[in-house]
C-alpha cells in the first residue's frame, strides 16, 4: 500500500468509528462511545503520521506520543492537550471496563463531544 492509501484507510476507519459514535450516544451506551472516540482520534493521528512522516506510526494507543511524534503536540493549545490526555484512559477502561461506575459518573450529557 501506498502512502496515500495508508492515509485513506486510517481515515474511513475513523469516520466508520465516528458513525458508530453517534448510534452509541444515541443508545446512551456512554462507555461504548468513549471507547469509540478514543479510537476516532487514535486513527485520525494515525493517518496524520502517515501524511507528515510517511512511515508507519507506531503501534501504540498513546494519544499523546502520535501527536508528539508528529509535531502536532506542540501546535496544540492547552486545552486540546487536555482533551488528549484525558480520552487516553478511556481506551482502557472501554477494554477492560472494571472501572466502569467511575467513568460513566465521569461523563455527563454536558460532557460528550457534539458528533
Amino acid at each position: 500500500m501506498h502512502c496515500e492509501e495508508k492515509i485513506s484507510y486510517w481515515l474511513k476507519s475513523a469516520e466508520s468509528d465516528l458513525s458508530a459514535s453517534k448510534a452509541l450516544i444515541d443508545n446512551k451506551s456512554y462507555l461504548q462511545m468513549s471507547f469509540f472516540c478514543h479510537l476516532v482520534v487514535e486513527k485520525s493521528l494515525k493517518a496524520y503520521h502517515w501524511y507528515k512522516l510517511q512511515v508507519e506510526p507506531p503501534y501504540t494507543h498513546n494519544l499523546l506520543k502520535l501527536t508528539k511524534d508528529t509535531a502536532l503536540f506542540d501546535l496544540l493549545s492547552q486545552e486540546q492537550k487536555e482533551f488528549i490526555a484525558s480520552l487516553i484512559p478511556l481506551n482502557l477502561k472501554g477494554r477492560y471496563p472494571d472501572d466502569e461506575d467511575t467513568i460513566l459518573s465521569n461523563l455527563s450529557q454536558a460532557d460528550l463531544p457534539a458528533l
